[in-house]
């Protein structure tokens, strides 16, 4: 049998595979805003681009929409899947508030 601490000696992960990180100061636009961002850029753009109103009100159209569709379901496997749907509006809804009023608190205290 080899000596396995010969083969590994040798091996190099860069020799496998190309490195897919850019250095700062080669990327694009885009690639540069997104790598300021958080993980969260759908999140972060609601955030600063809407109010909570207008969330709230579209997350209001969407339990509307799971209401009437749950109404009209018959099937015991859509009713389950309409519930689960507005348990997950409905954490949405407290998040966005969340992170509204986290928002506002930040900004309040970065005025002083």
């Amino acid at each position: 049998m080899a000596n396995k601490g010969d083969n590994l000696q040798s091996f190099k992960i860069s020799d496998t595979r190309k490195p897919t990180v850019q250095r700062r100061g080669t990327g694009g636009g885009k690639a540069e805003e997104e790598q300021r961002s958080l993980g969260f850029a759908r999140i972060e753009r609601i955030l600063e681009n809407e109010d909570q109103n207008s969330i709230n009100a579209k997350l209001t159209d969407i339990l509307d929409g799971l209401h009437d569709f749950n109404s009209a379901a018959n099937a015991t496997k859509d009713k389950a899947a309409v519930k689960k749907a507005m348990i997950a509006i409905e954490r949405a809804a407290d998040l966005m508030e969340y992170l509204f009023e986290t928002k506002a608190e930040l900004e309040t205290s970065g005025q002083k």
